[in-house]
């Protein structure tokens, strides 16, 4: 027995090729603050994508991956609203200009992430861009005042595995480059400093 895999050219461009997709690519390329979250794994998603998007483009990647950040603002507020509470916090003192430039992506492999829906609708309304990467419909409590793009995937690690994926995706049709790994080497490290 093997580890079900699903055909991971057919569902890429199937997710690239939607409407939705096409109008989170405009968000990303006209954004300068890109800020991802996500639980679990998705949140390694997040931090590792967060970490690229700083590093191969010109944009500020962010993400709430420190533990002690995370469990501080869970003991505060609560697992549903410690994401919603981080964005707060991340966005004190930037003004409608910068919050049009910032864009909010929450990574849900389920749909049913309270925190990740109630931070994604906390950021639409203080003027951000705000979007949900699910595998899976969308299932809360809450309303919905975010955009989302559906991956149609029905396992945790494809789901994550193809979440990362796009994010390169996201990068790259925005004109940035993604290296191969010979050019990625310490040698060429400064190829890819944008602050130069």
């Amino acid at each position: 027995m093997h580890l079900e895999i699903p055909d991971f050219n057919q569902s890429f461009f199937a997710i690239i090729n939607s409407e939705d997709w096409l109008h989170l690519q405009n968000d990303f390329t006209h954004c300068e603050r890109i800020i991802l979250f996500g639980n679990g794994g998705n949140l390694a998603v997040a931090d590792h994508a967060a970490v690229d998007i700083s590093r191969l483009t010109s944009k500020l990647g962010l993400c709430p991956g420190s533990g002690i950040l995370a469990s501080s603002l869970i003991n505060d507020k609560g697992h549903d609203e410690w994401l919603r509470k981080w964005v707060e916090v991340s966005a004190r003192g930037l003004g409608p200009n910068v919050m049009d430039k910032s864009l909010y992506i929450g990574i849900s492999s389920s749909g049913k992430s309270e925190n990740v829906v109630s931070a994604l609708n906390y950021s639409n309304s203080i003027g951000a861009r705000s979007w949900m990467l699910t595998a899976s419909s969308i299932n809360t409590r809450q309303s919905i005042n975010f955009r989302h793009c559906l991956l149609n995937l029905d396992q945790y690690h494809s789901a994550e595995v193809m979440t990362l994926l796009l994010t390169y995706e996201l990068i790259h049709s925005a004109g940035f480059n993604c290296p191969s790994i010979s050019q990625g080497s310490a040698d060429n490290a400064t190829l890819f400093d944008f602050s130069v």
